[in-house]
């Protein structure tokens, strides 16, 4: 039977570790791409405001019409602003998020090299004792013989 690896508790713990991270990464890339949607609807909808601002001027508008406008232009502006600024700070999240999942996985293989290893030298041990017990068959053998 083979001889139990002294470090499998490690060996889970650093795998929930390294699944955990790329959970958070999967996380992270989802809210990303749900700012990104966002953003490309704010600005859509910002490039519309501001084609019908033109095509509204060219027809004559009033002040009030105008400043209507002008604030949901501005509000979409502010919008996209903070969007990109949330999109720079979830970029950096990200950046961390991927290093900590590489430290991760690096770990675990490290312990499942360590475990190959000594899986490896179980097995070259119990190679050894066949060999030295089939020397032994083979000399009684002999000597059964003679």
């Amino acid at each position: 039977m083979a001889e139990k690896f002294k470090l499998q508790a490690v060996l889970r713990f650093r795998k929930t570790l390294e699944e955990q991270a790329q959970q958070r990464v999967a996380e992270l890339l989802s809210a990303e791409a749900g700012l990104k949607a966002r953003q490309g609807e704010v600005n859509s909808h910002l490039d519309k405001l501001s084609g019908q601002l033109l095509q509204k001027q060219q027809q004559g508008l009033s002040i009030l019409e105008f400043r209507l406008y002008e604030d949901q232009i501005d509000h979409h502006r502010q919008q996209s602003e903070q969007l990109q600024k949330q999109l720079k700070e979830m970029a950096q999240l990200l950046n961390e998020s991927r290093q900590e999942l590489q430290v991760a996985a690096r770990e675990c293989k490290i312990i499942e090299k360590l475990k190959e290893k000594q899986l490896a030298e179980y097995l070259r041990e119990l190679d050894r004792k066949e060999r030295i017990m089939l020397d032994e068959i083979s000399l009684r053998q002999k000597g059964d013989r003679e």
